[in-house]
C-alpha cells in the first residue's frame, strides 16, 4: 500500500466513522506527524478525498472535512436510492443466489458486532450489504455512480445511527426484513423497505449536527489528537475488499462482469 493510499484510507475513515466532524479543519501537518509520514502523501490524499466529497479545499484558507446542507443530504440520498433500487432489479433478474449468500453474510457480522457493541464492524457490515446489491447487478455504470457519494452518505448514515430514537436497531430489522422478502421473490416490497431505509436521513437530520456554517474560513487552530482519531479508525488490513464503501473488487466470483475500480481507486 502507497502511502498516499495510507492516508486516504485513514482519514477517509475517521471521517465516516464520525472521529473527524463535518466541517473540522484539518492539518496537514498534525495528520502527517501522527501517521509518521510526510506532508505529501497528506496532501495528496486530500486531493483523493475532495474527489470523493469528503472534504472541501478552499484556496488561501485550508482543508475541511466536508459539510452537507440539508439540500445534498436530500440530492445523495434520493440518488443512491435510484441506484440501489435499479440494482436490485438488475440482480434478481441474474442468478440471485450469490446476492443472497452476501446479504445474509452482512447480517450475520452485523449481529455479532452487535452483541459485542463493536459499531466500527457493524458500519462496514452494513456498507457491504448495501455494496453487495451493486456488485451483483453487474452493472459496472451503476457501481460508479454508487461510489461518487458512497463514502458521504455512509458519515452520514453512521452519525444518524449513533444518535437518538433508535436508528441503529431500525435499521438491522430493515436489513434483515430486505433480506427476507428478495429470497421470497417480493422485490418490490424489498424495494419499498430500502427506499425509506435510505431517505429516512432526511426526516432525522435535526438529530445531528451538519455545521454547514463551517468549511469555509479558517478559524483559531487548536492541536488536535489526530493520533487518537485514527486510533479510533484502524487500518483494515486484510479486510474483504467488498467491504470498502469506496472501492468493489476487482473480480466476479459468479463470473459477472463486475465494476471496476475508477483512476482514483486504483492509486
Amino acid at each position: 500500500m502507497s502511502l498516499t493510499r495510507e492516508a486516504f484510507e485513514r482519514i477517509r475513515d475517521a471521517i465516516v466513522s464520525g472521529g473527524l466532524e463535518f466541517g473540522e479543519h484539518l492539518s496537514e501537518t498534525q495528520i502527517a506527524n501522527a501517521l509518521g509520514i510526510s506532508k505529501a502523501p497528506v496532501r495528496a490524499a486530500f486531493m483523493e478525498l475532495k474527489d470523493k466529497g469528503l472534504v472541501t479545499i478552499v484556496p488561501q484558507s485550508g482543508t475541511y472535512v466536508f459539510s452537507p446542507s440539508p439540500e445534498d443530504v436530500r440530492l445523495l440520498s434520493h440518488l443512491r436510492s435510484l441506484l440501489e433500487e435499479e440494482a436490485v432489479h438488475q440482480a434478481m433478474a441474474l442468478q440471485p443466489g450469490p446476492l443472497f449468500a452476501k446479504l445474509d453474510d452482512a447480517i450475520t457480522r452485523m449481529e455479532r458486532a452487535r452483541a459485542t457493541n463493536n459499531w466500527e464492524i457493524y458500519r462496514k457490515a452494513d456498507s457491504s450489504f448495501h455494496l453487495a446489491l451493486l456488485e451483483e447487478s453487474g452493472n459496472r455504470y451503476l457501481m460508479n455512480a454508487y461510489l461518487l457519494g458512497a463514502a458521504a452518505l455512509e458519515a452520514l448514515r453512521v452519525r444518524l445511527q449513533s444518535g437518538q430514537n433508535n436508528f441503529r436497531e431500525q435499521s438491522f430489522r430493515e436489513h434483515i426484513d430486505m433480506a427476507r422478502l428478495l429470497r421470497a421473490g417480493k422485490i418490490a416490497d424489498a424495494c419499498a423497505i430500502l427506499r425509506r431505509h435510505i431517505l429516512i436521513i432526511n426526516d432525522s437530520l435535526h438529530t445531528f449536527p451538519l455545521n454547514p456554517q463551517k468549511g469555509s474560513r479558517k478559524g483559531p487552530f487548536s492541536t488536535r489528537d489526530y493520533a487518537q482519531v485514527f486510533n479510533r479508525s484502524p487500518r483494515r488490513d486484510g479486510e474483504p475488499a467488498n467491504n470498502r464503501a469506496d472501492r468493489p473488487p476487482a473480480s466476479l466470483s459468479s463470473g459477472r462482469t463486475r465494476a471496476q475500480p475508477t483512476a482514483h481507486d486504483s492509486k
